[in-house]
């Protein structure tokens, strides 16, 4: 798991809460706007009732010159919450006061006419009541601290109880999902993903993930499939390739026989299996007789067919993967026999002599007599393959020089 993972169920639960925090002091300010407002109203309307009840009491105590009964008067009002100084003008020049005299330049004031016992009309002073802003604000961050309090306890409970769904029913089903992709190799490919979730109305879109999981699956191993038979395909073609390449490189194309380059390879690995083996080993030169005058008499293509038709008899005598013929260049053959001495070795290539020298129809109906002069020699233990191959043409060239059509051995 990488170092700075962080599961989703937490981010959500994280921007839950920093949005409720939001939302609460978003409302909070719009509550202690409203909270303050009526407050202060109520203040206001309390300090002109208590102004209302009072003014008659102070209206007779001036009248009557009773300074003290005023002062009590004063120090009842100012002792009311919500009051912070209070004042009263008297038209003789008196003044009473009790309070705090230093909230007057800085809280509102209200001002009510305190007029003559008996004759409203003819006012006898003037009541001045400060009203505490302090108490406004206590009041409006008591009520406040409550609600907030509430709210809070509200938003954890609400944020518990979202966080408890979702990591049931969101982050333990990407978990099992993430789990299970992470196992994932090519031999479980085609194993079922299963969620260990409850029953549900409806599909939602862990299922839809799930869903696409599988389709992915079925889509990879489809295909793989496919690959699997492509790779098969391009497998076979280039065996196939390689085949025709590895033909090419080791066959005449014309006789279909193996080449001088097979030759090559192959002799000294017949030679070292003769040497270990104690088995005698031939090689038979074979020369298509008179074979120039075929090419000018009749033309090469007739001269191609001759040398297919040779070299078809010729395997037609040999036994089958064990005798191999070369063409080994021009009209020339060499046939290789493992596990053949004299007089066998001669037996056998009277046979291959007898196989050659037979007639080949021509398409005008014509008959062409072929025959072919072989030499045989068999190879001796620790000799060379080129003394071998030059002992073997040299016999050959002696079956010509003894009237062709036969075999030296």
């Amino acid at each position: 798991m990488p170092r700075n993972f962080r599961s989703l169920a937490h981010a959500l639960i994280r921007r839950i809460g920093l949005l409720a925090l939001g939302c609460a002091l978003l409302f909070s300010a719009l509550q202690g706007i409203w909270q303050y407002r009526s407050v202060q109203q109520q203040l206001q309307d309390s300090i002109q009732q208590l102004a209302s009840s009072n003014i008659p009491l102070l209206s007779v105590a001036l009248w009557d010159i009773e300074p003290e009964a005023a002062r009590r008067q004063l120090h009842a009002i100012a002792s009311r919450p919500g009051v912070a100084f209070v004042r009263v003008n008297v038209v003789t020049g008196q003044m009473f006061e009790a309070g705090d005299s230093t909230s007057l330049y800085n809280n509102p004031v209200q001002r009510f006419v305190i007029p003559v016992p008996g004759e409203q009309g003819r006012p006898l002073g003037e009541l001045l009541v400060v009203q505490r802003e302090a108490y406004i604000y206590q009041q409006v961050a008591s009520s406040l601290a409550g609600m907030l309090l509430g709210y809070l306890l509200l938003t954890v409970l609400i944020c518990g109880m979202v966080a408890y769904v979702l990591r049931r029913d969101l982050e333990r089903p990407m978990r099992e999902i993430a789990a299970f992709a992470g196992q994932l190799t090519p031999q479980s490919l085609t194993d079922p993903l299963r969620l260990q979730r409850g029953w549900r109305e409806a599909h939602d879109e862990i299922d839809l993930v799930a869903g696409g999981f599988v389709t992915l699956q079925n889509a990879l191993t489809e295909h793989i499939d496919s690959l699997d038979q492509q790779v098969e395909e391009r497998t076979q073609q280039l065996e196939n390739a390689l085949g025709e390449i590895r033909a090419l490189l080791t066959h005449d194309a014309l006789t279909g026989c193996y080449n001088r380059a097979f030759l090559a390879e192959r002799l000294p690995q017949e030679m070292t299996r003769a040497q270990r083996s104690g088995q005698p080993l031939t090689l038979v030169f074979c020369d298509i007789d008179h074979f120039k005058r075929i090419n000018d008499e009749y033309g090469h293509l007739i001269g191609d067919e001759v040398l297919c038709a040779a070299a078809g008899r010729l395997r037609s005598q040999l036994r089958t993967d064990v005798d191999w013929v070369v063409r080994f260049g021009g009209e020339e053959f060499v046939i290789v026999l493992p596990d053949i001495g004299p007089p066998d070795a001669q037996l056998v290539a009277e046979r291959l002599r007898e196989a050659i020298a037979t007639s080949l129809p021509l398409q005008d109906g014509r008959l062409l007599q072929i025959t072919a002069s072989l030499g045989v020699a068999v190879w001796q233990p620790g000799e060379g393959m080129e003394p071998w191959l030059k002992r073997a043409d040299a016999l050959l060239y002696r079956a010509k020089l003894a009237g062709r059509n036969r075999v030296e051995a």
